[in-house]
């Protein structure tokens, strides 16, 4: 069994997108109009709900990093672009930088089309800027170290404005797995 170690956590994720973007010809059709005005309307729903994708990243980021027998601490930065952070702080033992690029409901263009989509990137930085560790989780159907379950897919954005709770459930459930990767990855 491993003894307790320090990580500290860089917190405060920049999300970018809430639907994705659609690859290809079905993106020339689509309209970006409307795709914006739907992310926006889904925002307001999942904050009325209070839903905060990056709180719940922390949360259960946290709790799997103390599964796995570290002590976390959590530095709170600003993240002005959905990327590393250029230099990290003082800590007491190693900083995890996790970067949550993509969160959402991703737009297929298939029989599912809206599937829920989570992106991540996280790097252990050891004293000095050295970097102890690298990876990054995918989450949708495009790619990705996992597949979407079909139990969180909509045939339709009307069917997902009108569910928050499953979408919540599936955006929840998504973001443990994700989590659950990265610590099983620092094991």
């Amino acid at each position: 069994m491993r003894s307790a170690s320090p990580v500290s956590v860089v917190g405060e994720v920049a999300v970018i997108g809430m639907f994705g973007a659609i690859g290809g010809l079905a993106a020339g059709l689509y309209d970006a109009h409307v795709q914006g005005q739907r992310e926006a309307a889904f925002d307001a729903v999942m904050k009325k709900n209070n839903f905060a994708p990056a709180d719940v990243l922390n949360k259960t980021l946290t709790q799997q990093l103390q599964a796995e027998g570290y002590v976390v601490t959590t530095e709170s930065v600003t993240r002005p672009t959905a990327d590393f952070l250029p230099s990290y702080p003082a800590a007491p033992g190693p900083l995890l930088d996790v970067v949550l690029a993509n969160e959402g409901y991703l737009t297929q263009g298939s029989p599912a089309a809206y599937q829920p989509v989570v992106e991540l990137k996280y790097k252990l930085v050891g004293t000095g800027g050295t970097v102890l560790a690298e990876g990054a989780f995918q989450y949708s159907n495009f790619k990705g170290d996992q597949q979407p379950d079909p139990a969180y897919n909509y045939p339709d954005y009307g069917s997902l404005s009108v569910n928050p709770a499953l979408a919540i459930k599936g955006q929840t459930s998504v973001l443990t797995q994700a989590t659950a990767s990265v610590a099983l990855a620092l094991k």
